[in-house]
């Protein structure tokens, strides 16, 4: 090639293509780094050139699938920092057991002392008496404190030791939904412990909504599993839109979700339960030149003192059961 001869540009098709995918990889890394961080602001300015510089093509599916890719990798990153918090306050809660043993070991070696200035100050049997009641009450005070002390530790030791293995279990899978990008049954099952711990703790009320997509199979025969997943991935950004910051929605297999809300009474359970069911009814999914409407059936149960994780689930599935019986498309709420 000569000095003079014009190198040719790249068609304008294929600059814009490689301008979209870039700003989709920066995006996506922007999103992973805090918004402190100097490697931030620096993407940021290199987006603006390309903006300005190059005429960027729409999205593609490729564009897309970077977009998702990063999207599971936050959620997973924010679902795995909840339950590090959750491994440090039990850890902590062990911190304040020991620290109760401590003080009360000292209340139990002053009351000894006092014992002991009792009976050197004593002067006739009936003084001696009294010190050996007094030694007596102690004694049972010292011992009932250390069976309940036994019985906390135990209680941790046994919280502690089902938590772990579930965290080992869960670092070998993953926690989030290919398809719909929303936290999967493995993310439930870890995380529905972690809030029957809390709750026994702090005694906050909390809700668990089981939803499921009204006649699902016709969607897969009639229009085929594309579209079925297609209606999926609809369902699941839909319901992340309409549940709080506080709020976790789980894809808990097939056409079915779960949805946990926390800090709730059965007034705002069903609520958020009716908000969820009409942004579902509302949306409808375009596949060609067909609208097709989606609806769902939700059920909801709130943590009691005799829950189990599956008393909890089955008494949500059971009132997801009577909203599909009493025509589908509807809420009920077991309290």
């Amino acid at each position: 090639m000569s000095k003079n001869q014009a190198v040719t540009p790249p068609p304008i098709e294929f600059t814009g293509r490689i301008a979209r995918l870039l700003l989709s990889l920066i995006d996506g890394t922007m999103k992973l780094l805090d918004k402190e961080d100097n490697l931030q602001k620096k993407l940021n300015e290199t987006a603006v050139v390309i903006k300005k510089g190059i005429r960027v093509s729409s999205a593609t599916e490729l564009d897309q699938l970077i977009d998702d890719y990063f999207d599971r990798l936050i959620l997973e990153q924010k679902f795995a920092g909840g339950e590090r918090d959750l491994v440090n306050a039990m850890v902590l809660e062990v911190v304040e057991t020991i620290k109760s043993m401590m003080k009360n070991s000292g209340d139990f070696n002053s009351g000894i002392d006092e014992c002991t200035d009792k009976i050197q100050e004593a002067e006739t049997m009936q003084d001696i008496l009294k010190v050996k009641n007094f030694l007596v009450l102690e004694m049972q005070k010292a011992r009932q404190h250390s069976l309940n002390l036994y019985e906390e530790l135990e209680k941790h030791r046994t919280a502690s030791e089902t938590l772990t293995k579930k965290l080992e279990e869960s670092e070998a899978k993953a926690m989030v939904d290919a398809l719909t990008n929303v936290l999967n049954r493995n993310a439930y099952n870890l995380k529905i412990g972690q809030l029957f711990h809390e709750f026994k703790r702090y005694k906050e009320p909390w809700a668990l909504l089981v939803l499921d997509i009204d006649h699902f199979k016709l969607f897969n025969d009639k229009y085929g599993h594309k579209t079925g997943d297609k209606v999926l991935k609809s369902v699941a950004g839909t319901i992340t839109d309409s549940i709080r910051l506080s709020d976790q929605v789980f894809r808990y297999g097939g056409e079915e979700f779960v949805v946990i809300l926390s800090r709730i009474d059965k007034l705002s359970t069903s609520t958020l339960s009716e908000k969820i069911r009409k942004a579902i009814e509302r949306d409808y999914f375009v596949d060609g030149d067909k609208k097709l409407q989606v609806t769902m059936s939700i059920g909801a149960s709130i943590i009691g003192e005799a829950d189990t994780e599956t008393s909890l689930f089955e008494r949500a599935d059971k009132a997801l059961y009577q909203a599909k019986e009493n025509g589908r498309n509807q809420i009920m709420v077991d309290a």
